[in-house]
């Protein structure tokens, strides 16, 4: 996933954070996610938060490959 703004940041970090493979990788996917958040009006928020969800639910983001 290319990174074009601070939503589709945000939405990344979610789905991470969503499939971290551990706690410790979760806070830290977490902790960007709010970063990414501190900018992002509460509409992209919401949106983010949809899109991440539908990602992983659908397996279509593009996150770290094993």
């Amino acid at each position: 996933m290319q990174l074009k703004t601070n939503r589709d940041g945000l939405t990344l970090a979610l789905a991470l954070a969503i499939t971290a493979p551990s706690e410790d990788k979760a806070r830290d996917a977490l902790a960007l996610a709010e970063e990414f958040a501190a900018v992002c009006t509460a509409a992209d928020i919401r949106k983010a938060k949809r899109d991440a969800i539908r990602h992983v639910k659908n397996d279509t983001w593009q996150g770290a490959q094993p």
